[in-house]
């Protein structure tokens, strides 16, 4: 094992080797490039048996500044971990709500999640934090690790959200919709198609310009500092990493005016089918409805369109996206103690986990499949 002092230090040719070319996109090379571009170096746990076999970034929110409920233990687990955010490792890429496993799939899968984990583990204890979290991996994969490690525990705390893209784009998902949705659903569109249009781009300096302003001041809204520089900041290093070589953003326009009101901002993997949607930002004369047109309705025509096979919704407004059409994947961390008396009661967590994933399976669009599974008893040991 070894500790390095962020991605730029590996090769993305041999880190892409292990990310998931469907479910990756925030665990790839060039997307933590333009992270630790904006922020600074983000710390790595690497493996190695002959060659790269898994990596683990890591970190804190001592730098990461506020990151509000969606790091929260408390918040995230309804009480069950009480160990406040900055007493945590967080594991995975910073702040973000869609995690894998970037690790080898052959026989040396087990063996690497094992030793990732206790590095981990150390590297936490070595910080004087009381644990290490690995939040918003799918159930399975928090499963799967949990179980590489005699400590460790699968604790569910939200949901994603998706949708399977239709080959006709919305008209295609209308036609499955009950009547009453059907109708919402048109309504919405009339309105927004009444008032504005939509227009399909690259993210170029000069969109990146037009947009920068919207985004940060729907992220200021909602708790995450920075305002305007840091979002251009944050566009202009994914202009330099090559994330933003695969992105497709949407402008919202009130009829017959240049000024964009509203802008969704999506990605994807160079190699993937999954369109990601990511950002989102309008002001007070975006037309109405423009958040469902831009981030939904337009999005599945247009990836319709490019051959995309599913659309990322991500974790925030989940009930609103799940009365349009989305599906809802339960999400886990994977929590590992580093101090003294930061060891989970598994009785506990056997609990929380039957309860929600009772909240989750009768939820309307509960996805089903092996991407779902999840069973009351968790975790190694």
């Amino acid at each position: 094992m070894q500790r390095h002092a962020g991605a730029a230090e590996f090769s993305a040719l041999s880190w892409d080797s292990l990310v998931d070319t469907e479910s990756g996109l925030y665990s790839s090379h060039r997307w933590i490039l333009a992270l630790e571009m904006t922020h600074g170096p983000q710390p790595v746990l690497a493996a190695r048996q002959g060659r790269l076999t898994g990596v683990l970034p890591t970190w804190t929110v001592r730098d990461s500044g506020n990151t509000g409920t969606l790091f929260d233990p408390p918040a995230m687990t309804r009480g069950l971990i009480t160990v406040p955010s900055d007493q945590v490792l967080w594991l995975g890429t910073r702040r973000s709500t869609a995690a894998t496993l970037t690790c080898t799939r052959g026989p040396q899968r087990p063996q690497t999640l094992t030793a990732l984990l206790e590095e981990a583990r150390k590297t936490a204890a070595d910080q004087h934090l009381r644990c290490a979290v690995w939040p918003y991996l799918s159930g399975e994969e928090a499963r799967e690790a949990a179980a590489c490690h005699p400590l460790a525990q699968a604790v569910l705390h939200t949901a994603d959200t998706w949708i399977d893209v239709p080959a006709d784009g919305t008209n295609g998902l209308l036609a499955a919709a009950r009547s009453k949705d059907r109708r919402t659903w048109r309504r919405e569109r009339h309105q927004f198609n009444s008032n504005g249009t939509v227009e399909w781009t690259g993210l170029t300096r000069d969109t990146c310009s037009r947009i920068a302003p919207l985004l940060a001041a729907t992220r200021d809204k909602y708790g995450a500092p920075g305002g305007t520089r840091l979002m251009s900041h944050v566009l202009a290093a994914q202009r330099a990493a090559g994330v933003a070589d695969h992105a497709m953003v949407a402008l919202g326009r009130r009829h017959g005016k240049d000024t964009v009101r509203a802008a969704a901002v999506f990605y994807r993997h160079p190699r993937g089918s999954t369109l990601y949607g990511r950002y989102w930002g309008a002001d007070s004369e975006a037309p109405p409805y423009a958040y469902f047109e831009l981030t939904l309705y337009a999005a599945l025509d247009h990836a319709a369109q490019k051959g995309m096979r599913r659309l990322h919704l991500s974790v925030p407004a989940t009930p609103a996206k799940l009365t349009r059409g989305a599906r809802v994947t339960p999400l886990a961390l994977v929590y590992l103690p580093a101090g003294p008396g930061a060891a989970l009661d598994r009785d506990l967590v056997d609990r929380h986990n039957a309860r929600t994933t009772q909240l989750w399976s009768t939820a309307p669009g509960h996805g089903g499949g092996s991407r779902d599974t999840w069973t009351s008893r968790v975790g190694g040991g």
